[in-house]
């Protein structure tokens, strides 16, 4: 294939766009105005839960639980005793009475509350038994009667009391009060928050918060924690959503000082960024328009990315514009000729840019595929700006005179990258050599990457809310990561059989052993039905420890869980359906240690199959969705970089009608990836929700300099015959530009690195190692690969 007969195809765009410009940008304004009058609906979508389509089986299995348990989510406040004493004084017990009353109030779709306000207490009477409310008559002031409450709740140690460790602390310091929610559904979320699930999650947590710093409960005497996916998405938009606004707005600041600093000009910054902010609007308008939510935690990417690349395109069109006009004088012909050198190059870009992004439909996540269409579409929309504005207002103005102090219009910065061509011809193998010696020390690096979806270790301990958590964590009774496993017989009456109801006790010991279960004092968090039916039993039983057990004969355990759906229905319903056949068990995390998980969710899963081999067994919640997270996040993260090195690939062997250039072309930047892949194994950066957009992106912007630097090449040589002069034109008139344009995407990104969030400042240094050593690729690996291999064939003249 001829580059020169691309060319003349580019000519004769240009031609003709310059011919009808003023139609042209109408039409332009007003596909502007439209889409970016989408901007009013912008919205974004926050938290994980989002994360999972309607039909993904997470989703499915998580509306199950609902039909039966309610919100799978509830929120909550940590109350922790600062100083002496504990929390069973009349004051505290003042303060967790008000904020229970508060939360039930106020937080929509308020669902019950537990604390120790008004938990329910199975007691031994003369009569059998009694459910007693330790506070029923309100909060004493008399000390002996504190006391007595007290001893109630606390009775017995951890062992025979499900409240203690769980609901409070056993040295009485630490309680909490919960708050369940009912399903997101219904009137109430059609007409308060016209069916965003997004938005009630974030309604929610902001009560919380509004609550929590209230006046009324900020006192040194108690410390409260927040706790929940609603509290957790609201600290996110609270902290986190103008931590994004900031780095853009840093970006748009670095995009304008380059472009100051290297055109030098009025219109080299004016248009430049008027191009970038049109597309940009114009393509998250549009999407808002057709009601897609944007990520919030990936959507500063494709803004930043579109903002660079616009950067980058102008540049290559304005310096080409600026080396015609300084040979002709003439600015129409000059805006015509930088799109026929321009043109193919920069389309072959953009198309193998949008083609690593459009790779990110293949992971199986809600978030990667909205920023790869969102990422695909800024790059289009901002080819498509910047190769109609720029040219034609370009175009506009007077005629000048043709410089004629130097060669070709060339500048001194021209002539040192034009020198540069001829070191890298005379020391090619010296630079093949080097580079493979490169190469190969970061290969065993890529072998150490692991994945990581610890919120926690992604965010940083820069970010005040994880401060918040980790001191949280800290404490007794503080979790940030819980699981529940859903466990469903088709028989009624099923959990009524002693070997189930055995089956389900060795379970809860089981999970208990498990490395990731949280243990508070001298027992597991792990909750279930079996905890309510020891309490009755007990109770039933003149109150003997030695009978906090269930019972093993068929007919006791049948009456004692009737009984107990009956006496304690509240409690009893949040574990075990009407029928007796579904049941739930909850289990609080340490932490999420993302191979750890996946090691205790694979043995939980075979144990559970042992256990109930009859029964239909689902694990949801934080464990489940983060271990999931991370199963697609690797596998998807690695099917998205295939395709796009094998698509790049043969895009390149078709533009160039060459399987050896095609080659060729990829090595330069594959080495890249190569380099990225080593640095986040030797330094430990693993793969998360942001990481694993790193190599794809490297490598879809990587190969745009590789097809400027060989087209411009094939071009000149096509005209002179000789590929060492060909290479030394070629450097001239664009190395400039490439440094130029990679040096920008590199500023623009670097304003990550000054962020609190950890995973933004990662992102920020890894595609700035990916796209420098890029582009040192291809002015020295890719011009020395070009003149040992000699893909264009025998020269027709001697250099």
């Amino acid at each position: 294939m001829r580059v020169s007969r691309i060319n003349h195809f580019f000519r004769k765009v240009g031609t003709t766009q310059i011919r009808y410009r003023w139609p042209i940008l109408a039409i332009l304004l007003v596909i502007t105005v439209i889409c970016s009058s989408g901007l009013a609906d912008f919205a974004l979508s926050r938290g994980e839960e989002g994360w999972f389509g309607d039909s993904d089986e997470i989703t499915i299995n998580t509306k199950k639980y609902e039909q039966v348990f309610g919100n799978l989510n509830g929120v909550g406040v940590l109350l922790v005793k600062q100083g002496d004493g504990d929390v069973f004084s009349e004051d505290i017990l003042n303060v967790i009475d008000k904020i229970g009353t508060r939360l039930q109030d106020e937080i929509p779709f308020a669902n019950r509350l537990t604390s120790i306000i008004n938990v329910n207490i199975p007691v031994g009477n003369e009569e059998g038994f009694e459910i007693v409310k330790p506070y029923e008559n309100g909060i004493p002031s008399d000390s002996a009667e504190l006391a007595k409450a007290r001893a109630l709740v606390m009775r017995g140690n951890e062992k025979t009391n499900a409240l203690i460790n769980a609901l409070v602390s056993d040295d009485g310091r630490e309680t909490w009060i919960s708050l369940s929610l009912h399903p997101f559904e219904g009137k109430e979320l059609e007409e308060k928050f016209e069916g965003d699930v997004d938005e009630v999650n974030l309604a929610i947590g902001y009560k919380l918060m509004e609550i929590m710093e209230s006046d009324e409960f900020q006192n040194k005497d108690y410390k409260l924690y927040g706790g929940g996916i609603p509290f957790d998405s609201a600290c996110e938009d609270r902290y986190e959503i103008p931590e994004y606004g900031i780095r853009v707005l840093c970006s748009v600041g670095v995009m304008l000082l380059f472009l100051a600093l290297f055109l030098r000009n009025f219109f080299g910054v004016f248009v430049p960024a008027i191009t970038t902010l049109s597309a940009i609007a114009s393509v998250f308008g549009g999407m808002a328009l057709f009601g897609v939510k944007a990520d919030s935690t990936l959507v500063t990417l494709p803004v930043v990315l579109g903002m660079a690349l616009a950067v980058g395109y102008s540049v290559h069109y304005i310096n080409m514009f600026k080396l015609q006009f300084r040979r002709t004088g003439i600015r129409k012909e000059s805006a015509i000729k930088c799109i026929e050198e321009c043109g193919w190059p920069v389309l072959f870009t953009v198309l193998t840019t949008m083609a690593s992004f459009i790779s990110f439909l293949f992971v199986d996540m809600k978030p990667l595929v909205w920023m790869g269409k969102a990422a695909a579409l800024v790059v289009l929309a901002i080819y498509l700006y910047v190769t109609i504005l720029i040219p034609i207002l370009l175009s506009f103005g007077k005629n000048g005179v043709p410089d004629t102090t130097s060669k070709d219009g060339a500048t001194k910065l021209d002539k040192v990258f034009s020198a540069w061509s001829d070191l890298v011809y005379k020391r090619k193998w010296h630079f093949i050599v080097a580079a493979a010696l490169i190469i190969a020390a970061f290969i065993p690096g890529m072998f150490k990457i692991t994945a990581q979806l610890d919120y926690l270790s992604i965010s940083g301990d820069k970010v005040p809310y994880v401060q918040e958590i980790k001191k949280m964590l800290k404490t007794k009774l503080g979790n940030q990561y819980s699981y529940s496993i859903m466990i469903s017989f088709d028989e009624e009456g099923a959990f009524k059989k002693p070997e189930n109801m055995k089956a389900l006790l060795e379970l809860e010991d089981y999970v208990g052993s498990l490395s990731l279960t949280k243990w508070s004092g001298g027992k597991p968090r792990v909750t279930s039905a079996t905890s309510i039916l020891k309490e009755m039993n007990r109770a039933l039983n003149e109150g003997k420890d030695s009978l906090y057990a269930v019972p093993e004969d068929e007919y006791v355990l049948a009456q004692l869980m009737e009984l107990s759906s009956i006496e304690m229905r509240e409690d009893f319903s949040e574990t075990m359906d009407e029928e007796f056949r579904i049941t739930e068990v909850s289990v609080d995390m340490t932490q999420f240690a993302t191979e750890e998980a996946l090691q205790n969710m694979n043995a939980l899963k075979a144990k559970l199959a042992e256990l109930f081999p009859n029964a239909q067994c689902t694990l949801l919640g934080d464990m489940i969705r983060y271990s999931e997270m991370s199963n697609r996040i690797v596998f998807g993260g690695l099917k998205s970089f295939g395709f796009s090195l094998i698509i790049i690939a043969i895009m390149l062997m078709l533009a160039f009608s060459s399987f050896k250039l095609g080659i060729i072309g990829m090595i330069p930047n594959v080495a890249p990836v190569i380099l990225v892949g080593g640095v986040m194994g030797y330094f430990d950066f693993a793969l998360d929700f942001s990481t694993v957009t790193v190599m794809p992106l490297v490598l879809g912007i990587a190969v745009d300099d590789t097809i400027h630097l060989t087209t411009h090449l094939k071009v000149r040589y096509e005209e002179c015959g000789s590929l060492s002069r060909a290479m030394e034109a070629t450097f001239r008139e664009i190395g400039a530009s490439m440094f130029l344009t990679t040096l920008i995407l590199c500023a623009m990104f670097a304003v990550y690195l000054f962020s609190p969030l950890r995973f933004l400042m990662v992102l920020g240094l890894l595609i700035i190692v990916g796209l420098s050593s890029a582009l040192l690729a291809d002015y020295t690996i890719t011009p020395a690969l070009l003149q040992v291999s000699k893909p264009y064939g025998k020269e027709k003249e001697k250099a």
